[in-house]
């Protein structure tokens, strides 16, 4: 009797412990106690640890040290990126911040713009946009789509020495992702143009953020 008392109490806080995992396809069907806490999905994790790897690779980033994060490109054309590319960036943005860096939202543009489709304050417009920020180092990174998932390297680099600080490396199961990775909000940039294939397209100019 006293081994089936260990036994259930063990369950019980393994359950406590546990929170909810989304991959993004299957409805969830967890049980309803575990919905108290806010659902995960798996490239949360994904990130999560990746970023681990980043804080123990560090040399120089500091709390204080102004972080950008940008998209992460299709490593067989730095010019493109896609919906999984913006989501891990994202992440990255939520993990660091977490962390206590100093993370700088360089597409705030400083303003609320109000219109009849809702209240903007983040923009991708390059006429909204400041020239120059304050940003010492720029966590970024590379994809690589393979059959089972998608490779993906980290590296945190400083703006004008060029020189990594951080690195971090991990691979994502395509069957965890929860979307088509290949067509889904593909996002290519054609002559510093950003271009959504499936949405809309825009001027062709840009601009570069300098430190």
């Amino acid at each position: 009797m006293k081994k089936w008392i260990v036994l259930v109490l063990a369950m019980a806080s393994v359950s406590c412990a546990y929170s909810p995992i989304y991959n993004g396809k299957a409805p969830y069907h967890g049980s309803k106690f575990l919905l108290e806490e806010t659902p995960r999905h798996t490239i949360d994790y994904f990130i999560e640890g990746m970023t681990e790897q980043l804080v123990a690779s560090n040399q120089y980033l500091t709390a204080k040290t102004p972080l950008a994060v940008t998209s992460f490109v299709d490593l067989q054309n730095m010019d493109e990126t896609n919906w999984l590319g913006n989501t891990v960036t994202e992440g990255f943005m939520y993990q660091m911040q977490q962390r206590g860096y100093t993370v700088v939202d360089y597409k705030a543009t400083g303003a609320i713009k109000v219109t009849s489709e809702g209240d903007f304050s983040i923009t991708r417009n390059w006429r909204e946009l400041a020239g120059e920020q304050s940003i010492d180092y720029v966590l970024t990174g590379t994809m690589l789509r393979q059959g089972a998932g998608v490779l993906v390297n980290a590296r945190i680099i400083g703006m004008r020495s060029k020189v990594v600080i951080a690195t971090a490396q991990g691979f994502l199961p395509a069957d965890q992702i929860g979307r088509d990775i290949d067509t889904m909000n593909k996002v290519r940039f054609d002559n510093g143009v950003i271009i959504r294939d499936d949405t809309l397209s825009y001027d062709r100019n840009t601009v570069v953020i300098k430190p």
